[in-house]
C-alpha cells in the first residue's frame, strides 16, 4: 500500500502529482487524467495511465516542491528540473522528459508563482531567485534577483514569503531577525526594487489575501507589551485614498471614526506604548497609552493612532557622466534638490540622517486652521552642505502622513 500522507500535491494537466515523502524524497507519483486518487495503471501502458517515476541525478535530491507553469518545475535539495511532455501535447507515460535546469536548490519556503515565472528561496536560505522560461535556451533560467541588494540578505535567511499581485506587483518576505523584505517586481520593465521594513517587535509569518481590487498583506507580528510577550495578526491598510484624514501611516494601528471625541478608547494592544495620531487628517502630539487610552488636544471624528517609525530613503553614490572614472575620487556638494512628489507632506532631507532640513510644512495656499494640503507637485528645497565623494541625498518621512516620490534632480557642485 502506497501511503502519501506526507507528499507535496499539486495539480497539473489534470492530474493530481505528488511527491518528496519521506520514504522516497526523490519520487513523484501522479494520478490517472482527471482523477483525485486514481494511481492504477495498465498493460499495454494507456496515456491516461497513472505515472510513478523518480528524479535520478549526480547526487541525491529530495524534492521539496513542484510547481506548475507550462511545463512543471521540480524544485530540489540541489537543483532544479523541468518536467515535460517530449514530443507530444501532454506528460504520459510514453512522453516523460526530465531536464536538470540548474543546480541553485531550494529551501522550504513556499515559493510563490507571478504570470510567467516561479520566485523560490536558494537551498541555503539567504538568497531569492527567479526561475522563468527563456526561449533562445529552451529551458528555463535561474538568476539571483537579490544581488543587487547584498545588505540586505548576508548574514540572514528568509523564513516566508508571499506575493501580491494588486495593486503593485510585489514580493514580501521574512527574514530571520525578524525584519520583512519587500521586492517591487514588475519583470516587463526590468524592475527589481527592495526595501527593508522593521517595527517595534518581530515579523514571524506574512500572506496574502484578495480582498476587492487588492491583494492585502496580512502578517503575524510578535510585539512585547508591558512586559509580555504577544503575537498579533496585522493588516496592511491601502496606500489608496481619497480624503486626506483617510491615510493610515501608523504601525500596529487603529481608527476611531465617529462623532468628535476627545478621549480615545480601545488601545490595549499598545498599553504603555507611545503612539502617532493622524486627527482629521492632522498630526496630533504624541501620547503615551494609559488605561487603553488617550486624550486628544481637541475632539476629532477620524483618528489614526499607532506606532510611529521612520521612512528612509538614501540615494547612491552619484556618478557623473564625462567625468574620469564617473567622478570616483572627487568632492561633491549637493547644494539643493527638487522632489516630484504625489499626494505627499512633511518630510525631511539633507546629505545624512544626522543634518536634515525640514520642508516647510506650509504653504500660504493652505488654509487657517485646516491641515497642510497633501502636494502633488515638483518641490524645491536648500539642504545643508556637505562636501564629500558620494554626494548622496538622505529623504525621512517620521510623521504619520504619506510622502510618494517619483523623481528627484540634484543641484551638485564638484570640487577637486
Amino acid at each position: 500500500t502506497l501511503s502519501l500522507h506526507d507528499a507535496l500535491p499539486i495539480y497539473h494537466e489534470q492530474r493530481r502529482f505528488f511527491a518528496g515523502t519521506n520514504n522516497e524524497p526523490q519520487n513523484i507519483w501522479a494520478t490517472r487524467n482527471g482523477t483525485e486518487s486514481n494511481l492504477t495503471s495498465s498493460l499495454p501502458s494507456q496515456d491516461d495511465d497513472g505515472l510513478e517515476f523518480r528524479i535520478a541525478s549526480r547526487q541525491q535530491n529530495a524534492i521539496r516542491h513542484l510547481v506548475p507553469l507550462s511545463d512543471m518545475l521540480a524544485l530540489t535539495v540541489g537543483a532544479e528540473f523541468r518536467i515535460f511532455a517530449d514530443s507530444a501535447p501532454n506528460i504520459t507515460p510514453t512522453s516523460l522528459s526530465i531536464k536538470p535546469q540548474g543546480y541553485s536548490g531550494a529551501n522550504n519556503v513556499q515559493p510563490v508563482v507571478t504570470s510567467g515565472s516561479v520566485l523560490y528561496v536558494q537551498s541555503q536560505g539567504a538568497r531569492l531567485r527567479e526561475a522563468a522560461y527563456n526561449w533562445q535556451q529552451n529551458a528555463f533560467a535561474s538568476i539571483d534577483i537579490s544581488i543587487m541588494a547584498p545588505h540586505l540578505f548576508n548574514g540572514y535567511t528568509l523564513v516566508d514569503m508571499t506575493y501580491s499581485r494588486a495593486p503593485v506587483q510585489e514580493v514580501w518576505a521574512v527574514r530571520s531577525d525578524g525584519a520583512t523584505l519587500c521586492m517591487t517586481y514588475v519583470p516587463e520593465q526590468q524592475v527589481y526594487g527592495w526595501s527593508q521594513h522593521t517595527t517595534q517587535g518581530a515579523f514571524e509569518s506574512v500572506c496574502t489575501v484578495s480582498e476587492g481590487s487588492e491583494d492585502v498583506l496580512y502578517s503575524v507580528v510578535k510585539r512585547t507589551v508591558n512586559g509580555a510577550d504577544y503575537r498579533y495578526i496585522e493588516r496592511l491598510q491601502t496606500r489608496i485614498f481619497v480624503d486626506q484624514a483617510d491615510g493610515f501611516y501608523v504601525d500596529s494601528g487603529l481608527t476611531y471614526d465617529g462623532t468628535p471625541a476627545t478621549v480615545i478608547t480601545g488601545l490595549w494592544h499598545l498599553e504603555g506604548k507611545t503612539v502617532q495620531i493622524l486627527a482629521d487628517g492632522a498630526t496630533h502630539p504624541d501620547r503615551t497609552v494609559s488605561g487603553g487610552s488617550v486624550t486628544l488636544e481637541a475632539a476629532a471624528s477620524v483618528v489614526h493612532i499607532g506606532l510611529g517609525y521612520n521612512s528612509d530613503l538614501q540615494t547612491l553614490p552619484l556618478a557623473l557622466e564625462g567625468a574620469p572614472a564617473g567622478g570616483q575620487g572627487l568632492l561633491k556638494n549637493v547644494n539643493s534638490v527638487r522632489v516630484r512628489v504625489t499626494q505627499s507632506a512633511l518630510f525631511t532631507a539633507g546629505p545624512s540622517f544626522s543634518r536634515l532640513t525640514d520642508y516647510p510644512d506650509r504653504q500660504v495656499t493652505d488654509a487657517y486652521d485646516a491641515p497642510p494640503a497633501l502636494r502633488t507637485a515638483e518641490l524645491r528645497m536648500a539642504v545643508n552642505p556637505s562636501w564629500n565623494s558620494d554626494a548622496s541625498l538622505c529623504i525621512r518621512a517620521s510623521q504619520p502622513v504619506p510622502l510618494t516620490i517619483m523623481a528627484m534632480v540634484l543641484d551638485v557642485a564638484t570640487g577637486g
